[in-house]
């Protein structure tokens, strides 16, 4: 397996880096650590445990996990971070990094990742419906956001030196819920203004707790307001990634709309890493999880199947090459099928 095709604009990466380190200010910190950049393959295993056959892969740099915002603070101000102490000390004696995905967006009927103390008029609602039945955060609401940015901090005082943890990764900016359309009682206001200005002050926060980490923001939608959050990235030198490397014609390559029209401009200036996940292998599998984003019965997704049969991963690969210019590649390991395959 061959790695992303950027890999070779160190120097200009090394640059923005500077930019990033530069902008968090003399605080009477340690001088900063040499930056950690090792771009390739990585196995990406959501929530699931990290399995010995997946770390023992030579052909990948590391493991991406997701880790649940709820489960890093059970309680308001009570931190725990055993779960990434225990995955590093594992990672380690192999040489591998480790890629942690702060998760607080959840899927599914009834899941959520965000603290249950969020709740109430103190921060906006606290959470809202999304459209697939789950529980997400009132970014928009300044508390919420303070809470947010206290985590980050946190986190950054334990793994931002840690030359184990080679990158920090938001989840999509996709609301998930046509808020504007459809307000929900009790949620404060939604505007598409308020929200990028959240997730600006999010993207920051985190690029102020890790100065010496790529940090990288997975964006997707609102697509109205791609340009603003991208030219904001690259101010601050947070990267570029998504969840969805998908070959073939959706919303994502929409040359006028789409995300990843913004990705070749991007190159060589800021990280580019993104996913193929489980959606990504094949189109039955895309438009399945289509119906169930909508909050529709899987089920309900008409394929055909010539749609069953796995994308190639050649094709994958060239759209990481070009028009992606990756630098890091994240696959899910599930369906172990087509991840082996």
């Amino acid at each position: 397996m061959h790695q992303p095709s950027s890999l070779p604009n160190r120097l200009l990466f090394a640059l923005a880096v500077s930019a990033i380190v530069a902008l968090s200010g003399s605080n009477g910190r340690a001088a900063p650590v040499p930056a950690k950049w090792h771009p390739g393959h990585y196995i990406f295993v959501g929530h699931g445990a990290i399995r010995d056959d997946l770390i023992a892969l030579p052909e990948f740099r590391g493991i991406q996990r997701c880790y649940s915002w709820a489960k890093l603070e059970p309680e308001r101000d009570r931190y725990d971070f055993s779960s990434i102490r225990d995955d590093l000390a594992r990672l380690r004696p192999l040489g591998k990094q480790l890629v942690l995905q702060i998760q607080y967006k959840a899927f599914g009927q009834g899941q959520r990742h965000c603290p249950g103390y969020l709740q109430g008029t103190e921060f906006g609602g606290g959470v809202y419906r999304a459209s697939s039945g789950s529980w997400d955060p009132v970014l928009w609401n300044d508390h919420v956001g303070e809470r947010m940015a206290a985590l980050f901090a946190a986190l950054g005082r334990e793994f931002d030196r840690n030359p184990g943890i080679e990158a920090a990764v938001l989840p999509e900016t996709s609301p998930s819920a046509q808020l504007e359309k459809f307000p929900q009682a009790g949620v404060a206001p939604f505007t598409t203004e308020r929200y990028v200005t959240a997730l600006k002050q999010h993207m920051l926060a985190l690029r102020r707790a890790f100065p010496n980490t790529v940090v990288i923001q997975y964006a997707n939608f609102p697509q109205s307001a791609l340009p603003d959050l991208i030219a904001y990235m690259k101010e601050i030198g947070v990267g570029l990634g998504g969840p969805d490397v998908y070959p073939r014609p959706s919303n994502l390559s929409d040359p006028q709309k789409g995300i990843y029209r913004f990705y070749r401009s991007l190159a060589g200036t800021v990280p580019l890493g993104a996913a193929v996940q489980s959606p990504d292998y094949s189109v039955a599998s895309w438009k399945r999880t289509a119906a169930f984003n909508r909050g529709q019965d899987r089920a309900s997704a008409g394929v055909t199947p010539d749609e069953e049969k796995p994308i190639p991963t050649r094709e994958h690969l060239q759209l990481a090459h070009d028009p992606l210019h990756l630098n890091y590649l994240f696959w899910s390991a599930s369906p172990r099928e087509h991840f082996s395959a």
